[in-house]
């Protein structure tokens, strides 16, 4: 069972954060047609800058869980080598902490949000449940990927996926 869903979970992970790949890469997009339309037909694409804004955070979000499967995160390497497997037991019980507390307040913003319909307020009147949405998912995938590192290390297995397995290989 436990394999199932370190392999679900990784799987999951990798596709997220190929569609915040995609979703900075469309940011890309979205801003050089606006700058090329503004200075060659004198169009504005009103919409850009606001979903642009939106997707970046998103993307961030989304991100977050295969950058901790391959060990992007930022880590105190002095403490790390000093007292390897108390300082991972540690580091992930705070982040799990804190991940859970901040999953839980955008999970119920979203919600709320969702129930009342809120929209950004700006000409594109955007639901603000759909980026809230996004960023909640990808904090509660975060979650549940520092729940299975715990699993883990206390197993004694290996916490980190190799570069080579994601879209953030260098």
């Amino acid at each position: 069972m436990w394999p199932k869903l370190y392999r679900s979970a990784d799987a999951l992970s990798r596709a997220m954060a190929w569609v915040a790949g995609g979703m900075i890469l469309l940011i890309a997009v979205m801003q050089m047609a606006e700058i090329i339309l503004r200075n060659l037909a004198g169009i504005s694409l009103s919409f850009v800058w606001e979903i642009a804004a939106y997707l970046h955070v998103a993307a961030i979000f989304l991100g977050l869980s295969m950058t901790l499967r391959t060990g992007g995160h930022i880590q105190v390497t002095l403490m790390a080598s000093a007292f390897p497997r108390l300082f991972q037991i540690v580091s992930t019980l705070g982040g799990l902490a804190l991940s859970l507390f901040l999953s839980g307040a955008l999970i119920r913003l979203a919600w709320s949000w969702g129930a009342t319909g809120r929209t950004s307020g700006t000409v594109d009147n955007i639901p603000l449940v759909i980026p809230m949405a996004a960023v909640a998912f990808g904090a509660a995938m975060l979650s549940l990927q520092l729940l299975l590192r715990l699993g883990h290390i206390l197993l004694g297995t290996r916490a980190e996926l190799d570069w080579s397995a994601g879209p953030s290989a260098e």
